[in-house]
């Protein structure tokens, strides 16, 4: 589902502080998009882990995360600085959705969505 709200921009980092999302936790309305971009530290990704995805918002999201995925909620490896994966949260039920890098998840690299 298209995007009719406004963008977030979420910068993906890796450097001498840590892996981390910046911000991490970040509060959208139904139709926004989040835009995730590779600042440093990459391979990174936008990961949502399933077991804690409802099932009926599973296949939705899975869907706007575009074609560019290494497998279910799972968007591919963006290595580059300026490489981006954006998520649009059209037609996702008010909620909050917890997601994370795969490459760095043992680093804690994750953070929240939370769905108004």
């Amino acid at each position: 589902a298209p995007i009719t709200g406004k963008t977030i921009t979420v910068n993906m980092v890796g450097d001498a502080k840590g892996y981390r999302f910046e911000p991490a936790n970040i509060t959208v309305k139904q139709g926004d998009g989040i835009k995730f971009v590779t600042v440093s530290g990459g391979p990174h990704n936008v990961a949502f882990d399933p077991a804690t995805i409802p099932a009926d918002v599973r296949p939705q999201l899975d869907a706007n995360m575009g074609t560019d995925k290494m497998g279910e909620l799972s968007s591919a490896l963006k290595t580059n600085a300026g490489e981006s994966v954006t998520v649009s949260f059209a037609n996702i039920k008010p909620g909050s959705y917890p997601f994370h890098c795969t490459p760095h998840l043992a680093l804690n690299m994750k953070g929240t969505i939370t769905v108004q």
